[in-house]
């Protein structure tokens, strides 16, 4: 009974090195793409988008992460066995983050691989980082699992932190729809844009606007109040703007944007987007079945004059074959040649008589 308890206890206790030997992490890249929000683009400030993370339980992972960017991970996995030791089959990581998502869990998998004694891969895990998470941090688990070809498990584990910060000020254009986004012989369209308080602060001079001048659109909301994303529902904190539109009837076929433009204090641009709206001539735009079938019509129609011409055709022909015996004016105009003549013939006899007799 005792040799059953000292085997039990061995195990449990050499269970954990089974488990981490030949497969390791060695190596941690962090990389943060930052939302296309316009003052991200254009404002002068140092952040640190990438930076190497120490392997080490409790490493804080040194990026500067904020709402709505995207986190990538790229990790180092190592086979540490050498020689004959066994493949490792079926190896993936995986990537959890604690509570971000209003309380739930981001968990993302890296692609399954292989890898032989002495190798390594690198796999990537993006995390899409919630636009209305709160700042602060959070705790990040690493694990990576895989088996060898007698399907005895290897694994291993990292625990981090992830800091996310806030900007003060931090407003964006988070949604934009054109619908329809062409138009042709109907020319209207609707445009929807809604604008979000990301910053820490709270924001009542928010001016959102719709510009094109082609399309003859000017229209400014202005002095819109918006709650902290820290401390407000979504609704308090979002601003939706609907505009319905309609296209000049004159208007030339080609495409127009719509820019929509945001603004903290009334007219610092912080965030821009643009809508394309395509114009199609009211003839090039795609045929219904009704006008296809108006389309056979019209061929039928063309068919039928084009008979009508061909029999009229024939009359004519026919008219000119016939005889002239048939026309009532064609006996008094013999008659009157018939008279004529005669009458020529009697006034020359006797002319010619005349002569003689002097």
């Amino acid at each position: 009974m005792r040799l059953l308890a000292f085997i039990f206890l061995f195990m449990v206790l050499l269970a954990p090195a089974i488990m981490a030997a030949g497969l390791q992490i060695t190596e941690i890249d962090a990389n943060v793409d930052y939302d296309e929000a316009y003052t991200y683009r254009v404002e002068n400030r140092d952040r640190i988008d990438s930076n190497s993370v120490p392997v080490a339980n409790g490493t804080r992972i040194g990026v500067d992460v904020l709402p709505g960017s995207n986190l990538t991970l790229t990790l180092r996995v190592e086979n540490t066995f050498q020689g004959e030791d066994p493949d490792l089959r079926g190896i993936f990581a995986r990537v959890t983050i604690e509570e971000i998502d209003d309380g739930a869990d981001l968990e993302e998998d890296s692609i399954d691989f292989d890898l032989e004694p002495g190798n390594d891969e690198r796999v990537d895990i993006k995390f899409p980082i919630p636009l209305d998470v709160d700042a602060g941090l959070y705790n990040t688990i690493i694990e990576v699992e895989g088996e060898d070809r007698n399907e005895t498990p290897y694994s291993t584990e990292l625990n981090l932190k992830l800091e996310v910060k806030k900007q003060s000020h931090d407003i964006r254009i988070t949604r934009v729809l054109l619908n329809p986004n062409t138009v042709d012989c109907d020319r209207k369209t609707r445009l929807v844009a809604e604008a979000t308080n990301a910053g820490s602060n709270f924001e009542n001079e928010v001016a959102l606007e719709f510009k094109s001048g082609n399309l003859g659109i000017n229209s400014f909301d202005k002095d819109i109040s918006l709650e902290s994303s820290d401390e407000a529902s979504e609704e308090e904190k979002m601003y939706a703007k609907t505009l319905n539109i309609e296209a000049p009837s004159f208007l030339r076929a080609g495409t127009y944007p719509i820019f929509i433009n945001l603004y903290w204090k009334n007219f610092v641009l912080f965030d821009q987007k643009t809508a394309d709206l395509v114009v199609r001539d009211c003839a090039s735009g795609t045929i219904s079945k009704p006008e296809e079938a108006k389309s056979e019509e019209a061929v039928e129609v063309i068919q039928s004059t084009d008979e009508t011409q061909a029999n009229q055709g024939e009359q004519v022909t026919a008219t000119e074959e016939i005889s002239l015996l048939n026309e009532p004016v064609f006996v008094p105009v013999v008659l009157g040649a018939f008279v004529v003549t005669v009458l020529a013939v009697v006034i020359v006899f006797g002319y010619l008589r005349a002569g003689k007799a002097r």
